[in-house]
């Protein structure tokens, strides 16, 4: 069986020890270390990259940040409670 590469993951904040850990077991993982808010510019770079975003419920994941994705983006899961934040407009 071929090794597939493992889905890249962005995380836009700091989670939980036990969260990230198990997180950089699973996947390619990119972590927020510095638990500072992604700046726009970062965000963009985000989900021009990642495979799935993990934002927050204080990121703002709007259309015009969603239009500048890349075809590989797959998912956006969340971390938080509802999705206020995101636009899931159709």
């Amino acid at each position: 069986m071929a090794n597939r590469k493992k889905p890249l993951v962005v995380v836009t904040r700091k989670l939980p020890d036990s969260i990230e850990t198990r997180m950089r077991e699973l996947f390619e993982t990119r972590l927020n270390v510095d638990d500072a808010p992604m700046s726009q510019a970062d965000l963009v770079a985000a989900v021009k990259t990642a495979e799935v975003l993990v934002p927050t419920v204080t990121d703002r994941i709007d259309a015009a940040l969603l239009s500048q994705a890349g075809p590989q983006l797959r998912l956006i899961a969340q971390f938080g409670n509802g999705v206020d934040n995101i636009d899931v407009s159709p």
